[in-house]
């Protein structure tokens, strides 16, 4: 079976993983699901050898959480997408697989508070807010309010979590992340980073640098679609 070659091997090649996705979810694989490379990387920060409790927030089709709760027995992952049909599928997986440590629900992220966890993962589930070529399905609705409601919301949230609370943040922006998080280490030419929260939130520290926001919004999105 795909997962006993993971759990053996530590790392197959993703084509290999993918194949107990439907072709569908196969073909969206390279841009939108972490690859198991990048999972097994970030896993292994988090876990880090204890048994913790680490949220994905925007889980896909949970590819991230099968790897990391297939090479991390002791740790439980949780997956949470505000698509239904693929929280559907995750958990058609993790039934047939028998992964018994990883859970997944439906839910829209502005909805919950990432306490209790001990480690959070975050592959830039709101880019697809302001790029056209990100779409997935109708979830993919083009919006600068939503999108900075998300950033907002992720920021503060992230701002609220415990002194020792691990992040992996993957092709995702640095103004998601506050200042009370130290960069422990960066991969992948630099766009997967390992953050440590080790101070509380202050005044100063609780403030969304805004200009950085905008500025991803007019330089690295595909807005100007919208106009032709």
């Amino acid at each position: 079976m795909i997962l006993d070659q993971l759990r053996i091997l530590k790392n197959i090649p993703d084509e290999q993983f993918d194949a107990i996705y439907p072709f569908e979810i196969r073909e969206l694989s390279d841009r939108h699901w972490t690859s198991v490379y990048v999972a097994k990387l970030s896993a292994g920060y988090l876990c880090n050898q204890k048994n913790v409790k680490v949220l994905d927030i925007g889980s896909g089709v949970g590819k991230f959480c099968l790897v990391g709760a297939t090479l991390h027995p002791k740790s439980d992952f949780y997956g949470v997408d505000i698509r239904q049909n693929l929280i559907d599928i995750s958990n058609s997986i993790k039934t047939k697989y028998a992964i018994p440590n990883t859970s997944f629900f439906q839910k829209d992220v502005l909805q919950m508070d990432f306490s209790g966890y001990d480690g959070i993962y975050f592959f830039n589930s709101f880019q697809e807010k302001i790029d056209t070529t990100s779409v997935i399905d109708r979830h993919s609705e083009i919006s600068v309010d939503m999108y900075m409601t998300y950033v907002n919301h992720i920021f503060n949230e992230l701002n609220k979590v415990p002194v020792g609370t691990k992040l992996v943040t993957y092709y995702s922006e640095e103004f998601y992340v506050p200042k009370t998080f130290k960069l422990i280490s960066t991969h992948i030419k630099g766009e997967l980073k390992f953050y440590l929260k080790d101070m509380e939130a202050d005044e100063i520290h609780t403030q969304l640098n805004t200009e950085d926001v905008d500025d991803h919004i007019d330089k690295d999105t595909f807005l100007n679609d919208l106009n032709t």
